[in-house]
C-alpha cells in the first residue's frame, strides 16, 4: 500500500473512532488546547508569558519526589506531585513580584532555574539507582495523550471547567487588573490577590495539560493561540473566544497527526499546529494591513 493510501486508511480509522485510546486522545487534546488558549490570554496580556514555562519545568521535582515516595509511576500521584511543585513555583513568582524588586522576567527566570535544577538533580539520582526508566518520567515530560484513561479525562474536564468558571466569575476585576493595574488598584480591586489567583490558575492549567502536551511544551500552548488571536482581535471577549477555538483546533490536529503519522507525538504535533495557525493569522493580518496601505 502506498503512503497516501496508508494515510487515507488511518484517517478513516481515526474519524470512525474505532479505538478508545484515539478517541480519548482527541478529547483530551481538544480540552487541553482550549483551556490553554483561554487561560493563556490573560498570561500574555499581563506580560507573564514565561510563567507557563517556569511552572511547566517546575513540575519535574514534584513528579520525581512523588515517585520516590511511592515507588511507582501511578499517574494520579505523579500529577499530585506535579501540582504541588507547580503551585509552589507559581506562588514563589507571585511573592517575588509583589515584593516589587526584580523585573517579572528575572523573577520567573530565578524560579525556573531553581525548581528545574532541583528536578534534574533528583532525576539524576533516580537514574543512578537504575529506576528512572521504570518511572516513565520521560514520557511525563513530553506528554502522552493516548495514555489518558477515561477517569483521568473526567478529572481534566472537571478541573478545566472549574478554572474557566472561576475566571468568568472574576472577569471584570481580572480584566481591569490586566489592562490597567494602577487604575484597578485605585478603585479597590485587589490586584495583588488577582495576580496570585492568576498564577495559581496557570499552575493548575499546566498540571492539567502536562499529561497530554508534556511539561516542556505546555508553555507553547499557553502562548501561541492567544498571540495568534491578539493579532486580529481588539476586544477581550472576542480574543478569548478566538484563542480558545485556535487552541482546540491545535489539539484536534495534534491528536489526528499523532494517530495518522507513525512516530509523531501528540504534544509536539499540537505545538506545531498552533505555530502554523499563528503563521496563518500573522500572514492574514499583514495582508490586510498591506491592502489598506495600498
Amino acid at each position: 500500500m502506498s503512503d497516501a493510501g496508508l494515510i487515507w486508511e488511518r484517517t478513516l480509522e481515526f474519524f470512525a473512532f474505532e479505538y478508545g485510546f484515539a478517541r480519548n486522545a482527541l478529547i483530551v487534546s481538544i480540552l487541553v488546547g482550549a483551556l490553554c488558549g483561554f487561560v493563556g490570554v490573560f498570561l500574555v496580556l499581563r506580560r507573564l508569558a514565561l510563567l507557563g514555562d517556569a511552572t511547566g519545568h517546575a513540575t519535574l521535582p514534584g513528579v520525581v519526589i512523588a515517585y520516590m515516595l511511592l515507588g511507582n509511576a501511578e499517574a494520579s500521584w505523579l500529577l499530585l506531585g506535579a501540582l504541588g511543585s507547580a503551585l509552589a513555583a507559581a506562588l514563589s513568582v507571585s511573592l517575588i513580584l509583589r515584593a516589587g524588586r526584580p523585573r517579572s522576567d528575572s523573577a520567573i527566570g530565578v524560579v525556573l532555574a531553581t525548581y528545574f535544577g532541583l528536578g534534574i538533580v533528583l532525576l539524576s539520582y533516580l537514574q543512578n539507582r537504575g529506576s528512572a526508566s521504570q518511572a516513565g518520567l520521560t514520557a511525563f515530560l513530553i506528554g502522552n495523550a493516548a495514555a489518558v484513561s477515561p477517569e483521568q479525562l473526567v478529572v481534566i474536564a472537571t478541573a478545566g471547567a472549574i478554572l474557566v468558571l472561576g475566571i468568568l466569575a472574576l472577569y471584570r476585576p481580572l480584566s481591569l487588573s490586566v489592562f490597567d493595574p494602577g487604575y484597578a488598584s485605585t478603585i479597590g480591586v485587589p490586584t495583588g490577590r488577582i495576580q496570585t489567583g492568576l498564577v495559581i490558575a496557570v499552575a493548575t492549567t499546566v498540571v492539567v495539560s502536562v499529561q497530554a502536551v508534556g511539561a516542556i511544551l505546555v508553555t507553547a500552548m499557553l502562548i501561541l493561540p492567544p498571540s495568534a488571536a491578539l493579532l486580529s482581535q481588539k476586544r477581550l471577549a472576542r480574543t478569548l473566544v478566538v484563542s480558545t477555538a485556535l487552541g482546540a483546533l491545535s489539539g484536534a490536529i495534534g491528536a489526528y497527526g499523532s494517530f495518522v503519522f507513525e512516530g509523531f507525538g501528540t504534544g509536539p504535533t499540537m505545538v506545531l499546529a498552533a505555530a502554523l495557525l499563528f503563521v496563518v493569522c500573522f500572514a492574514r493580518t499583514q495582508w490586510r494591513t498591506w491592502k489598506v496601505a495600498t
